[in-house]
Parts: C-alpha cells; sequence; structure tokens
C-alpha cells in the first residue's frame, strides 16, 4: 500500500494541492464583493499547479529567469503600478463615514476592503502625506498645528529638505503629486521588501532560489507586516532588512561599480531606518541585523573582498549618514524632545516578561483575520508571523551533532538563530532585571513578539533548507517527539476566546495542516512543502490590504468642495466636532484643522486654554480628538484611550484657537449661546453636517 502511494505521490501531491488552493480561496469568496477577481485569481492558482505538474522543467527555467531579472522586472511592474494608481491604502473608508452619491467604502478596490481598524494608516499617515501637497512640502506645517508641526517627525512625511535623499518612498509625492505619490510609496515599498528578504534569504540558504522566494513572501507579506504595513513597525524591518543585504554584498562584491554602488546606497538606508523613530522594534532589529552580518562574514570570510582602499568608502559613508542625520536630528530637536517626553507613546521601560508561551507559536486566529474581526484585541494587535520555530527549536539541538558530524558550513547561522530566539522567548516570557534590561538597549523593546516572529521565519527557513540538503538529518523517533510535542502545545492553546472566534474543527483542521507541512518537510517534499506555505499565506495576508486604484474616497465627497470653496480666503481655521474622521479628511484636501491629529503635542494650542497646564497629562501625547460643543463655558477633558481625547469644549475657547470655521451635526441655535461674543451663519447643511462660519466680537 505504501508502495502503491509512493509510486502515485506526485499525482496525489497535485490533487492535494489543488484541494488546498481551493478551501484557501473559500474565505475570499465568501467575504468579498469581487467574485470575477478572486474567480480568475483561483483559476490562476490551479493553472500554476496544473503546468508545474506537467511542464516541470519549463516552470523551473522561467522561474529561474524571473530571478535573473528580477530587479528589471520589479522596475517594469513598479511603473506599470504607479502608471494606474495602485495601492493598498484603506481610504475607501471616508465614503462609509460620509457617503457620496453613488459610492461605497469599496471605491476603486479591487480584491478585497478598506480596513478600519487601519486608521494610523487613512486617518495620519496619509492626510499627513497629502497635506503635504498643500504646504508646499516644507519642514513644518500649520495646517494641524498653531504653533507648527515638524513633518519630518510626523511620520516621515515628504519634505523638501536634505532628508528627502534618504527617503525613497515619499519621491512620488513630490515628483507627482498626491496620486501617484501614494501608489509610489505603497507599490516600492512592498517590492523593495520583498528584493530586500530575498536577498538576505538568498544569502542564509546560500543561493536556494526557490527557499529563498518563500523567505521574501514570509517576511514581506507576513500579517504583522502586512497589517502594520503603514507606518513605522513594517519601516524598520523592511530597512533592517535591506542594511543586512546591502551590508553583506559591500563586503563581499567582486566589482567595483558594485562596491560603488553599496557605498551610496548604504548610508542613506542607515539614514531611513533610524528616522523611522521607533526603538521598540529598532533596537532588535539593528541588534539582529549586525550580528547575522558578522556571522554571514565569519561564515563566508573566503569571499570577502575588503581592502584597504575601502576603508575610505566607509569614512564616505559616515560622513554622509552622519551628516543627514546630524542636520534632520539637530534641526528637528525640539519636536523630538516634546515627542520622547509625551505620556504617550513618551519614554518607556520595558523589562519583559508580560507574555505568555502562547506567544512563541503563530496565533491560531491569524490566518482567519482577514475575514473576521478578533474578539480579543484588535486584528493588528493579535497578528503575527507564519512560522514554526518552536518545533524546529525542539528538533535543532537534536540534529546538531550530525551537522557538526558532516561539516555544515551553516552551522553557525543556525546556531546564531537559535540562540538570538531563546533569548527573545525569554524576554518575552521572563523578562530581564531593570538593570540588564537598560545595558542591552532591551528597555525600549515592547514589541519582542513581533520581533520574536520575524526571527522565527528567518529561523523556519533556515532549517527548511537545512533538512532539504541533508537526507536523513533526522531520525523518525526524533521528528515523531518533536511532533507531538509542538501539536500537543497547539492544542492546548485553544483558549475560550477562541471558540468564541471560531468554532474548534477549524482550527483541528488548522493544526493538521501545520502538521501536515511538517511531514513533507521531514520527507524533504519540497514542491508540496513550498505550495502549501504559499498557500496558507495567501489565505492569511494576502488581502488585509485592499487592492486599489486611485483615490475617490479622499477627494470626492460634497463637504471637502464646500471647505474648499470657504478656505479660499480664510487664514483662520476649521474645527470638527462629534466626529475624529472629518478632521482627518479636511486636512488631506489642504485645509487648516486645528483638531487634526497632532503626532506631538501643540503646547502653544494648549497653553492658550489651560494656561496653567492642568489638564497636561490628558493632551500631552499622540492625539486624535474628539471635540463637543459645551453648552457652559467650561472646558473639560476624557482621556478615553492612549491616544483619544474627548474635550466637551466651550464655543468661547474656539476663539482663542482662531477657528474660523465649524463643521458639526450640532444646530447652533439649540446651544443658547452669548450671541454678544459670537454670531454665525450656516453656510451649508451637506452629507449630515452643518458648516458654519463664525465672527468674533471683541
Amino acid at each position: 500500500m505504501l508502495k502503491k502511494i509512493k509510486d502515485n505521490w506526485p499525482l496525489l501531491e497535485f490533487i492535494l494541492i489543488a484541494i488546498a488552493i481551493v478551501i484557501a480561496f473559500i474565505p475570499m469568496y465568501i467575504v468579498y464583493s469581487q467574485k470575477m477577481v478572486i474567480t480568475i485569481c483561483l483559476i490562476g492558482a490551479l493553472l500554476l499547479n496544473i503546468l508545474y505538474y506537467f511542464f516541470k522543467d519549463k516552470v523551473s527555467k522561467v522561474f529561474n529567469m524571473i530571478i535573473k531579472y528580477r530587479y528589471f522586472i520589479a522596475l517594469l511592474l513598479f511603473v506599470v503600478l504607479v502608471f494606474f494608481k495602485v495601492s493598498g491604502s484603506s481610504i475607501g473608508i471616508y465614503n462609509s463615514y460620509f457617503p457620496a452619491e453613488g459610492k461605497t467604502s469599496e471605491d476603486g478596490v479591487i480584491l478585497g476592503e478598506s480596513r478600519s481598524i487601519r486608521s494610523d494608516e487613512y486617518m495620519v499617515h496619509t492626510p499627513y502625506y497629502f497635506s503635504q501637497f498643500y504646504n508646499n512640502y516644507k519642514k513644518n506645517s500649520y495646517l494641524m498645528s498653531l504653533s507648527g508641526q515638524d513633518m519630518i517627525i510626523g511620520y516621515n512625511a515628504p519634505v523638501l529638505d536634505i532628508s528627502i535623499i534618504s527617503k525613497p518612498l515619499t519621491w512620488g509625492y513630490i515628483l507627482l503629486g498626491n496620486e501617484y505619490g501614494l501608489s509610489w510609496y505603497w507599490c516600492l515599498k512592498t517590492l523593495i521588501f520583498l528584493l530586500a528578504s530575498f536577498e538576505v534569504f538568498m544569502i542564509i540558504t546560500k543561493k536556494n532560489k526557490v527557499l529563498s522566494c518563500l523567505g521574501a513572501f514570509l517576511i514581506a507579506y507576513a500579517p504583522a507586516m502586512q497589517w502594520w504595513f503603514v507606518p513605522h513597525i513594517c519601516d524598520v524591518f523592511l530597512w533592517g532588512t535591506t542594511l543586512l543585504a546591502l551590508g553583506y554584498h559591500f563586503f563581499t562584491a567582486k566589482k567595483r561599480w558594485l562596491k560603488n554602488l553599496y557605498t551610496i546606497l548604504l548610508p542613506l538606508i542607515v539614514c531611513v531606518f533610524v528616522l523611522a523613530l521607533f526603538p521598540s522594534c529598532q533596537v532588535p532589529v539593528g541588534l539582529i541585523a549586525v550580528t547575522l552580518l558578522i556571522v554571514f562574514l565569519i561564515r563566508d570570510k573566503s569571499k570577502i573582498t575588503f581592502k584597504k582602499k575601502d576603508i575610505i568608502r566607509i569614512i564616505f559613508m559616515a560622513i554622509v549618514a552622519l551628516g543627514i542625520l546630524g542636520y534632520t536630528i539637530l534641526g528637528s530637536k525640539d519636536a523630538i524632545e516634546l515627542l520622547y517626553n509625551t505620556a504617550y507613546p513618551g519614554k518607556r521601560v520595558s523589562l519583559g516578561g508580560n507574555l505568555t508561551l502562547d506567544k512563541i507559536f503563530t496565533n491560531l486566529t491569524t490566518m482567519f483575520l482577514p475575514y473576521k474581526d478578533s474578539n480579543v484585541l484588535n486584528n493588528c494587535e493579535v497578528s503575527t508571523f507564519i512560522h514554526f520555530a518552536p518545533f524546529f527549536l525542539i528538533l535543532f539541538p537534536l540534529i546538531m551533532p550530525k551537522l557538526k558530524k558532516v561539516k555544515d558550513d551553516n552551522l553557525l547561522v543556525g546556531k546564531t538563530l537559535f540562540i538570538i530566539l531563546l533569548i527573545e522567548a525569554f524576554f518575552m516570557l521572563v523578562g530581564f532585571p531593570e538593570l540588564l534590561a537598560k545595558i542591552t538597549l532591551f528597555s525600549y523593546i515592547n514589541r519582542m513578539d513581533i520581533v520574536f516572529g520575524f526571527t522565527a521565519t528567518i529561523f523556519t527557513v533556515y532549517m527548511i533548507d537545512t533538512i532539504f540538503k541533508h537526507k536523513d538529518i533526522i531520525k523518525l523517533k526524533y521528528f515523531l517527539i518533536c511532533l507531538s510535542i509542538y501539536l500537543g502545545c497547539y492544542l492546548l492553546f485553544i483558549t475560550k476566546e477562541n471558540l468564541e472566534y471560531l468554532p474548534i474543527y477549524i482550527y483541528l483542521l488548522e493544526i493538521i495542516l501545520f502538521a501536515l507541512v511538517l511531514v513533507a518537510i521531514y520527507k524533504r517534499r519540497k514542491y508540496f512543502t513550498i505550495s502549501l506555505m504559499f498557500i496558507i499565506l495567501i489565505m492569511a495576508s494576502f488581502t488585509i490590504n485592499p487592492l486599489r486604484v486611485g483615490i475617490n474616497p479622499i477627494k470626492d465627497h460634497e463637504l471637502v468642495k464646500v471647505a474648499k470653496e470657504l478656505n479660499d480666503s480664510s487664514e483662520g481655521y476649521f474645527l470638527t466636532t462629534n466626529n475624529i474622521q472629518i478632521s482627518s479628511l479636511l486636512l488631506a484636501n489642504g485645509l487648516k484643522v486645528v483638531n487634526a491629529v497632532n503626532f506631538y503635542p501643540d503646547l502653544t494650542k494648549w497653553e492658550l486654554i489651560d494656561p496653567k497646564g492642568k489638564h497636561d497629562y490628558e493632551y500631552n501625547r499622540y492625539l486624535h480628538f474628539l471635540i463637543t460643543l459645551s453648552k457652559k463655558n467650561k472646558t473639560t477633558y476624557h482621556l478615553i484611550q492612549n491616544d483619544l481625547l474627548e474635550i466637551n469644549i466651550s464655543i468661547n475657547d474656539l476663539k482663542k484657537w482662531n477657528v474660523k470655521y465649524l463643521v458639526t451635526p450640532t444646530d447652533l441655535d439649540s446651544l443658547d449661546l452669548d450671541l454678544d461674543t459670537i454670531s454665525y451663519k450656516l453656510i451649508k447643511d451637506v452629507q449630515g453636517y452643518r458648516v458654519y462660519k463664525l465672527e468674533w466680537r471683541d
């Protein structure tokens, strides 16, 4: 029987993969409205499986050709995507809040849906970037702040100064404007992440192209990276990975022109990595990149081409990087101090020890988050990477003696990743004493679960590569013991909250799928392993961010048109009430909005209405404002969450903020205002909001 299955395995493999593809597309077909697009994608995936089964050699040749010309293909793809204004933005949410006639939140969406949870993107990051077009890309913007916001610190928005050299993701905004700039940002970020990750895995696997391709997608399209794609978290992993790849090739490149190219690129990538300003991920990713670079160079010391004249190149890189960073940081010193002295995010000291054992596994709900919102934390917080690190952490010490025996020259990489993962897991689960945390810089790290997932994914690909290279490296009994422990832990981690989210059989099927992948790895079934992992990733991640064309949802609103007509001759500010989205929508269209999101506190604004600083704790933070109008001559503050403040504001305080126009669902006639101090005129009632012009009396 076993012999018969073995003889017919290619056909059985083909059938199982086809079934897995169909199952993976079922939730997409159920949840999303783009049935035709999903059907075409499904047929395409099945066709690829058929082509590989019947024309394996030809498919392999095409794949190798794609890899050979990957940079040219990526450039061509980038040009085409930007030309058609393709992005992954969730700005379609604005059509849900302010419906344009005949429009929905899916306006412009090719596949997927806009995500309300991605408010950091569509309510802050994108409006900040869009607003710079109307600010002439100046460093300081007064569109959302009385005292001005430093736009380099504000999500690294496009600014026409020396720092722009090191921020290629923003070049499209300055060169082509907002609509193409948004596409430029999303497409270039995705393509660089894939290419950089591919290069890192080519180094790790010693040029195993297929596994490197899998690894690139496992990193760049990891659920955690896609849910946090904009703004800071993904940037850190993107540029950290790029630095690792470029750093290695700088020391091993044989051609002078490549050395010169890396000499130009490296200091710029160092700058953009540092300016990401997210130390909770920057510190660990930086440490991992430096450690792996050293290990790679020790392993490949015979390939190092470093010569004395390369010292000049290093000096040049240091001067360029320090020059750009020095100019930028010193020029933004006051803003940085304000940011790091806020109540939130501020200076946070993390000692670890606040996570449970299940965090070292791939979260069982991760695969289903694109189709059903989490019932515990939000989707971003519970997302993770797709990896098998716990299994391989148990297995690695068991196969290490054999790897030594066969003199595996990649063993040092495995040992390093193993130790890094143990340190990360210890910090997550147990924690460090405060002194040790500060010495190691781990005191900055409050996102170790994401960093662990990143390292775990690298280790997973390393272990798959190692097992594929060494036949019979694992004894069957060791494999079964490790698999039993791994699967047993997964079963134990099915919680009450999980069962409220999905029925038990879904988790059992997922665990069986993970077991099937591990069995395929053990049996060294390369195509089956890689196909299943790609299918898992497609289901878990590829529709997290919508595939959209254009920016109509952020500009195609009657409210915006009315406001822009008023703003042409206005020197005062707009203020919006009872909604935190309107301020972002108006800001994205170049309007001055006093209660738009402040990346760091606008102290001038607060001192005007709170001169004694009694409410400093409430507003001294990265902040969204939910403004309501007070019937009394008193302003009150209520902190709803770390980044959201509700202010019941006295109408008289609006004069202090130089508010000229009010956008509110409230009828001002119902407030019984003191008409001795203010007069107002209803300009228009549009989309459920009244637009008033305010006149102040002395």
